[in-house]
């Protein structure tokens, strides 16, 4: 475990198999088993937070795609991008 905080966790699971491998990897590892669920448990909200963040980017990527043609299609607009930053502060 990353800290010294202990830890314990109550987990009831119907499958006779998965308990046995939680309590061999966890005896592998030489951590409670509890400690090895709570491991378990922080890598996966980990990957699933870097998940959510990977998908936030390509929405971002998408939208810039999407501002990219629309600024194709309407073309030059006459004013410099700083010129509208100013005027929209101004506001």
């Amino acid at each position: 475990m990353s800290d010294k905080t202990q830890v314990r966790v109550n987990i009831y699971l119907d499958d006779p198999g998965l308990k046995r491998e939680i309590k061999i990897a966890a005896a592998d590892q030489g951590v409670s088993q509890s400690t090895f669920c709570v491991e378990a448990i922080r890598d996966r909200l980990k990957r699933s937070r870097s998940e959510v963040a990977a998908q936030e980017a390509r929405k971002h990527q998408e939208s810039a795609a999407d501002l990219d043609r629309l600024r194709a299609e309407i073309g030059p607009i006459g004013i410099s991008v700083r010129d509208l930053i100013d005027e929209g502060h101004r506001r």
